[in-house]
């Protein structure tokens, strides 16, 4: 459940946590010393009940019909009751007033009592303890029985006696921790506030940078609880910079390549108006018209690098057979237009890959763009598709005029162009293929082909899924 602040959970659950415990120990000392205070109750009534029954005896037996001799024995048994309490103990003789007894005899009829006790019999006839309520008070009775004399001694205690025990009991355990409630309140939130501290430090050392610095945030000493969160703030300043970079990169990349493209389709546009007949004016307007192309390649290549992005682009198991039959069949008018041949040599009809289906497409245009490009009319292309451990090798090799050692370096650079007076792309083309074999973490490499040409190759790592 979503929550506002923290402080606050935190100081209402720790102490809502703290004051549940509390309670089921108060609750659970309490249930104790209640039972332990029925205990030693139950013990002095018992013991209480042997005195006097030990005390009657045969004088039990003397108490005629008439009961001459009962004020003597009700003197005794009183007698015997005030020696067990100090008459200067008021507490005690208070509570002494709240015990009562009978004696009945076999026939059920009352011998003695006590001034406390009722005329009806506190307990069945059965040894041991019993409840019982007298006048709606609740009493706790021992019953003792003299197979001698054949009489009953029933002992009541009023739980009164009980129930106040118990409530100074629960009164004097549960009042500390009352009174400790709102000192530990304070002790909460202030530990809080200390715990909760470095979070505050962090936001402020957040608010305080400047907009323009994405660099990570480095904090010593922080908690490690914080330093997730640290780390994904690091995270997104590390992406927020890499898309600035990118769009940097895009723009510069675009204003550097497309400001020659655009005064050259100036100039073919002044040509077309200024044509003396039509063979000029189609001469220009087909200048023209491959200098919009050119500039339309050169954007859609801007655009596809600038979106090689590990967290936009969607991976899965890719078949590079597949791509490259489709690559070929698309691109196979512009070579039967230079009349090359091209073959796709591979021994396996699938041979996937993880990784992105769209930039790998681009890839494999891209090589067998640039080769043929790159090939004369009539030339050879051989596009070959092998796996070398766990590896995947893609290697592009053609017969044309291939590319100088001292430039071989140069290749993988951006708007590097080899003949670029002949006007073949913008020199984005390798790069574009460098940043999607960086992106699903291969390698590509370059080397002269015997006796002319140039072999591309591109490793990528292999899912264990061919056939």
């Amino acid at each position: 459940m979503p929550f506002r602040s923290i402080s606050r959970f935190l100081v209402i659950a720790i102490l809502s946590v703290l004051v549940i415990y509390h309670g089921v120990v108060y609750w659970s000392s309490r249930d104790q010393a209640i039972h332990e205070i029925e205990e030693l109750f139950d013990a002095q009534l018992a013991h209480s009940s042997n005195i006097l029954f030990n005390l009657l005896g045969e004088s039990v037996s003397t108490i005629d019909q008439n009961n001459s001799h009962l004020p003597i024995v009700y003197h005794g048994l009183e007698e015997a009751l005030s020696s067990q309490v100090d008459p200067d103990d008021v507490k005690a003789l208070f509570y002494q007033r709240k015990i009562a007894y009978q004696i009945f005899n076999l026939e059920g009829k009352l011998l003695i009592k006590s001034n406390s006790a009722p005329l009806e019999p506190m307990a069945p006839q059965d040894a041991g303890f019993s409840r019982t309520d007298l006048d709606g008070e609740s009493w706790r009775v021992f019953s003792l029985y003299d197979s001698d004399w054949d009489f009953w001694l029933h002992v009541g205690e009023s739980e009164i006696i009980r129930d106040e025990l118990s409530y100074n009991i629960a009164r004097q355990t549960l009042l500390p921790g009352v009174i400790s409630l709102p000192i530990l309140l304070l002790l909460i939130i202030l530990i809080v506030i200390v715990g909760l501290n470095p979070l505050k430090l962090l936001a402020q050392h957040i608010g305080k940078r400047d907009p323009k610095n994405l660099s990570p945030i480095q904090l010593l000493h922080i908690p490690s609880e914080i330093q997730p969160v640290l780390t994904a703030v690091n995270q997104v300043f590390s992406r927020l910079q890499d898309a600035i970079d990118r769009e940097q990169r895009l723009t510069a990349d675009a204003a550097h390549e497309l400001r020659t493209p655009l005064s050259v389709i100036m100039i073919h546009a002044q040509n077309a108006l200024e044509a003396n007949d039509e063979d000029q004016r189609s001469h220009a307007l087909r200048n023209l018209e491959s200098g919009i192309k050119r500039i339309s390649r050169l954007l859609e290549q801007l655009l596809t690098l600038s979106k090689i992005n590990p967290e936009s682009i969607p991976i899965g198991p890719v078949n590079l057979v597949s791509i490259a039959e489709n690559v070929l069949s698309e691109m196979l008018p512009k070579i039967e237009n230079k009349a090359q041949d091209i073959e796709l040599v591979s021994e396996y009809r699938r041979l996937s890959i993880q990784g992105s289906e769209f930039l790998l497409e681009i890839l494999m245009r891209n090589l067998v763009d640039n080769a043929i490009n790159y090939t004369q009319t009539n030339g050879k292309i051989n596009v070959t598709l092998s796996t070398e451990k766990d590896l995947v090798e893609i290697s592009i090799s053609d017969n044309g005029p291939g590319v100088p050692e001292e430039d071989m370096s140069k290749l993988k650079e951006r708007f590097y162009r080899q003949n670029h007076k002949e006007g073949f792309g913008a020199g984005l083309g390798l790069s574009l293929v460098q940043s999607i074999v960086e992106f699903h973490h291969g390698s590509l490499s370059f080397k002269r082909n015997k006796p002319s040409g140039l072999c591309v190759f591109v490793s990528l790592p292999l899912e264990s899924n061919k056939i």
